[in-house]
């Protein structure tokens, strides 16, 4: 599935910024923007990446509005019916407020990263490694640096918009775990890879910590 966003029109700190013909657009000042772009200069995140931790904190940063801009003109431009999951979505980014945004972070990146390759490489999904390693015993190390972990897994999407609204929308996931973990109240540091994968293309994992330890 093709990214719905619009023309591209500045680049944004090194992140690139859309312009969009419906006046609601306007409502995200560039100061937002900016904000939202916490990966910017970074040389471990590719762009994609970076711009999955930015959609990511997009969403966080206005929930209610990101669904009045950014997913009504992706679910329009991609001709996406409003099931009950695309609903379910519209209601709870209405209901939300604003979440803290996410930093970025090296060891939740390497983590994501590990984990991306791995089922890239064997063809698998899910949470834990081809060799039997469980999502805790994985992020055993990351666990001394966060309070709190969660980890989103998404298959067949190249580009960071699909990624985030795919996890956002949640479909046929019926705890809508993915959307839970991206507007995770506790959340504070997010990693995120994206790696090729035998079976489906690509496959992204975003690894999210609650506050540090010390």
């Amino acid at each position: 599935m093709k990214s719905s966003v619009v023309t591209i029109c500045i680049v944004l700190f090194g992140l690139i910024s859309h312009s969009q013909e419906s006046d609601l657009f306007q409502l995200w000042p560039d100061t937002t923007l900016a904000k939202a772009n916490t990966g910017a200069g970074l040389e471990y995140m590719s762009h994609e990446e970076k711009l999955t931790l930015f959609y990511t904190n997009l969403v966080r940063i206005n929930p209610g509005l990101f669904a009045d801009t950014y997913l009504e003109d992706y679910l329009s431009e991609n001709k996406i019916r409003k099931d009950k999951d695309v609903k379910s979505l519209i209601k709870t980014l209405s209901n939300t407020s604003a979440r803290v945004i996410l930093k970025p972070s090296e060891e939740l990146t390497h983590t994501a990263r590990a984990h991306a390759i791995d089922m890239g490489k064997t063809g698998r999904t899910g949470h834990n490694s081809s060799k039997g390693e469980s999502f805790a015993t994985r992020l055993k190390e990351p666990s001394k640096i966060y309070r709190g972990l969660n980890e989103n897994a998404n298959y067949g999407n190249e580009h960071a918009l699909d990624i985030v609204i795919d996890l956002l929308i949640d479909r046929n996931v019926s705890n809508a775990g993915h959307r839970k973990n991206i507007l995770d109240i506790e959340m504070r540091y997010m990693g995120v890879a994206i790696e090729p994968h035998v079976r489906y293309g690509y496959n992204c994992v975003q690894d999210f910590g609650g506050p540090l330890t010390k």
